[in-house]
């Protein structure tokens, strides 16, 4: 009996000893989100290292699938993340930019460098079509892709990216 207890006391030390060490992982630094009225999250920036390089991302969410009129969503595990920065100042200037965009006429449209992949951003990188839709009463931002003849998107509003940059700039404030 003491040799069972003897042997379950250093398997639960050598358990702790071990929950406590640094494991290699991909540290992800979480900055901000935006959710959805359902709890969805719908926007978020987050950083992480790639390489030993510290890259930030804006996650657009998930895409549907169709033309510019009307998407379907159906594929809840891939989701589109811009590189938007190296740096915090870089990734403000980024979202400043993007937010600018909403002063342009309907349909312009510029590119980005996005990656369309499962969960996290990987090394792949492709060409992202960021549009300037008119609503009845509001403007959007239209992100899409182009796949196999489908228009891949998903639509960020004013309201959602203003919310960002302004949650990324208070994290910048308190971080520096």
């Amino acid at each position: 009996m003491k040799k069972f207890l003897l042997a379950l006391t250093i398997l639960v030390f050598g358990a702790i000893g071990l929950s406590g060490q640094n494991l290699q992982k991909a540290p992800i630094e979480e900055i901000a989100d935006v959710e959805t009225g359902d709890g969805d999250i719908s926007l978020s920036v987050f950083s992480m290292l790639s390489g030993e390089q510290r890259c930030y991302y804006l996650c657009v969410g998930e895409l549907g699938a169709g033309d510019e009129v009307f998407q379907v969503l159906f594929d809840p595990v891939y989701k589109l993340f811009i590189p938007i920065g190296s740096t915090l100042e870089e990734s403000i200037e980024t979202l400043e930019e993007l937010k600018a965009q909403f002063q342009s006429e309907p349909d312009t449209k510029i590119q980005m460098e996005g990656c369309f992949a499962p969960i996290l951003p990987n090394d792949e990188r492709e060409t992202v079509s960021v549009t300037t839709k008119k609503f009845l009463f509001s403007k959007k931002l239209m992100f899409s892709l182009e796949r196999e003849g489908y228009i891949r998107a998903t639509y960020v509003s004013k309201s959602d990216l203003g919310s960002i940059l302004r949650s990324v700039k208070w994290y910048s404030r308190l971080n520096h």
